[in-house]
């Protein structure tokens, strides 16, 4: 049996934040925490990032097997539940915009969850609403007595379905599946970062 290290066993959940694609959003996330603009609220069950490749295998008449095998794609997700079904929860989770003008598919501009807003459902445009997608959590013992782990990425899509429910014995919650997307401008985290730090303020990502 090989070492064990106790505190590298990560116990506790994310809290998700949303933003809009290609802007920086990092600064209202460090400065106001869950009462950040961006800030989703509660989830359910977790929040799971993960990797998929498709493999692909080179054979050989020689082997009954492959002689390699080579990655052809790569896939990226992120998935959890939206607890908190405000207006906003609901444009992320069925893709739509926010901000948008009265007329146009989506949550229009002025929305507050106390003042109430209005969600347009109307034909949206051919390419989906990308968005800025930050997961903090809690990082491994071993680097700081406080640790933080982080991931963020700038290109992210809603790519399941999702539906609305009332339900008397349950909350009305959204599931979102985000698709993420490379971004060119950052070689070598084309799809984000994963940082464990030991202080809570983050240098932008973007």
């Amino acid at each position: 049996m090989g070492k064990v290290t106790y505190t590298n066993i990560v116990v506790g959940e994310g809290k998700l934040f949303v933003g809009p694609s290609g802007t920086t959003v990092d600064a209202d996330i460090t400065t106001n925490g869950d009462n950040s603009t961006y800030a989703v609220g509660s989830t359910q069950n977790g929040v799971s990032i993960s990797w998929e490749p498709s493999m692909v295998d080179i054979e050989v008449d020689q082997f009954g097997d492959a002689a390699r095998v080579i990655q052809s794609k790569q896939k990226v997700t992120l998935k959890t539940t939206l607890a908190e079904s405000t207006l906003t929860n609901l444009a992320i989770a069925w893709g739509s915009p926010s901000g948008v003008a009265s007329t146009a598919p989506g949550l229009q501009s002025g929305y507050s969850v106390s003042a109430g807003g209005t969600f347009n459902i109307g034909i949206q445009a051919t390419y989906p609403t990308e968005r800025y997608i930050r997961v903090e959590g809690t990082a491994p013992n071993t680097v700081a007595t406080a640790a933080y782990r982080t991931y963020r990425c700038n290109r992210a899509v809603q790519y399941s379905a999702s539906e609305f429910n009332l339900q008397r014995a349950d909350n009305v919650k959204f599931a979102v599946e985000f698709r993420i997307l490379p971004d060119a401008t950052k070689t070598g985290a084309e799809y984000g970062t994963i940082k464990d730090s030991t202080t809570a303020p983050y240098s932008p990502y973007l």
